[in-house]
């Protein structure tokens, strides 16, 4: 995977964790049990060849966005464009805001966050010849932080440190290697991580 995809990959999510951190958002319960995908394609070919091929895909995709993540710098630095790629609509709209924010207020994000108990929900071929990887997933944050210029934290204290989310990511078939966030949000049902 390209490192400006890996690099906005990681800078979306950081940014979904410091607008975490910030409003002390905390998940609602548990998503119900993942369940087979489902593949809607309009042609018989399926989207992967199984979905231990698609969660092999979302996985690369998401440690990729979050290394990103963790290693995005300033505006228009070379990190911060490399993570802003890994994302499209939804998810991009929500990253370059987030990014603007921490900008204009002087924070960055330190440590590094991780992800565990990704499970596929969904897999399907977009009604323009695409693909779409829904994910459940764990985000980590124990080992990150937001802080300000002088390195102080501006984190809440009591912030959740594992978020339940659900993760949609998005293909060609000209780009087979390559996935972007589409949508990230936290999950609203019972949290299971």
């Amino acid at each position: 995977m390209r490192t400006v995809q890996r690099d906005l990959f990681v800078l979306s999510s950081l940014l979904l964790l410091g607008t975490l951190a910030l409003t002390g958002c905390t998940p609602e319960p548990a998503p119900p049990a993942p369940q087979a995908s489902e593949t809607s394609a309009p042609t018989d070919s399926p989207v992967f060849a199984s979905d231990e091929e698609a969660l092999a895909a979302a996985t690369e995709a998401y440690a990729a966005y979050l290394a990103a993540g963790d290693e995005a710098e300033e505006s228009g630095s070379p990190s911060r464009e490399l993570f802003l790629s890994l994302s499209s609509g939804e998810a991009h709209r929500q990253d370059l805001s987030v990014a603007a924010s921490f900008d204009d207020q002087g924070w960055k994000q330190v440590g590094s966050t991780s992800f565990d108990s990704m499970a596929i929900q969904s897999t399907k071929i977009t009604v323009d010849g695409g693909w779409e990887i829904k994910v459940y997933v764990c985000l980590d944050v124990t080992k990150s932080d937001i802080v300000d210029s002088s390195g102080t934290s501006v984190s809440k204290t009591d912030r959740p440190l594992r978020l339940p989310l659900e993760v949609a990511f998005i293909g060609t078939e000209q780009s087979s290697n390559y996935l972007q966030i589409a949508e990230s949000r936290v999950w609203s049902g019972s949290n299971f991580c």
